[in-house]
Parts: structure tokens; sequence; C-alpha cells
């Protein structure tokens, strides 16, 4: 156990500084918890304003991950939340393939914006599979 929290409370506290930082927690006190994580690969988690518990954020972040969040609202569970960040990364990463082949060529951002699609089409994908796997998601 103490090895994965030495693991996951850095990786819990670069979240919580990015998403006060990004705006999307606001308050004077911000509160994290982790709910299900992978160590060295994958961390959810809750992070809400202490003042109002209720209306928290899920968050990823590792290193099959970008870090990104989703409203509480938008997901009962880790695994239904897993389920919504695959969506949105492969939806983001469609978007991403459509301004490209609408821009004119550029020499260097091209090449960095193509690498990038990638690696969000790979992690969505990744996290797509890990998603329907039920058998590691249930409390233990």
């Amino acid at each position: 156990m103490k090895e994965k929290q030495a693991w996951f409370k850095p990786l819990l506290d670069n979240v919580v500084q990015e998403m006060i930082k990004t705006g999307a927690i606001r308050g004077a006190a911000v509160e994290a918890a982790p709910v299900w994580g992978s160590p060295g690969n994958l961390l959810i988690a809750k992070v809400w304003d202490a003042s109002n518990k209720s209306q928290f954020i899920w968050t990823i972040a590792g290193d099959n991950a970008v870090t990104d969040h989703i409203p509480g609202s938008l997901a009962a569970n880790a695994q239904a939340a897993a389920r919504h960040f695959a969506l949105k990364w492969q939806m983001d990463a469609d978007r991403l393939l459509q301004v490209a082949k609408n821009k004119a060529p550029a020499k260097d951002s091209d090449g960095n914006m193509e690498a990038y699609t990638r690696k969000l089409i790979g992690y969505a994908e990744a996290l797509y599979d890990l998603a329907g796997r039920d058998d590691i998601w249930k409390p233990r």
C-alpha cells in the first residue's frame, strides 16, 4: 500500500495543481481522492472544492494518459469515467485529424500534431480496452 501511495500522491498533487491552474476547479481549499489506479501507468481520481464535495470532477493522469478532467455528473464510477475519457480522446483525435486535413501544410506543426494525434488515439484505444475489463474495476 505504501508503494501505491508513494506513486499516486505526487501525481495527484500535480493533477490538483493543473486543475487549479486551468480553472477546472475553484475554491480556497481543494481536496482530491484517488479512486482507481494502476501504479506507474494510470490514475483516476475525484477532485473537488472543499466547500462543495458534491460538485466534484473526475480526473485522469499518468504515463499512459493525458491529464484530463470531466464533470463528476458524467460518470457514476471510475470505470464509466474511463469509458468517457476514451471516447472523448477519440473524438478529440478525430477533430485534430480534420484540422490537419483542412489546414495548409506547415513544416513543424503538422508533424507535432500528427504525433500527438497518434498518441491520443493509442491512449484512447488502450483505455477503452481497459474500461471493458470488468474484473479490474471491482473494489478490493
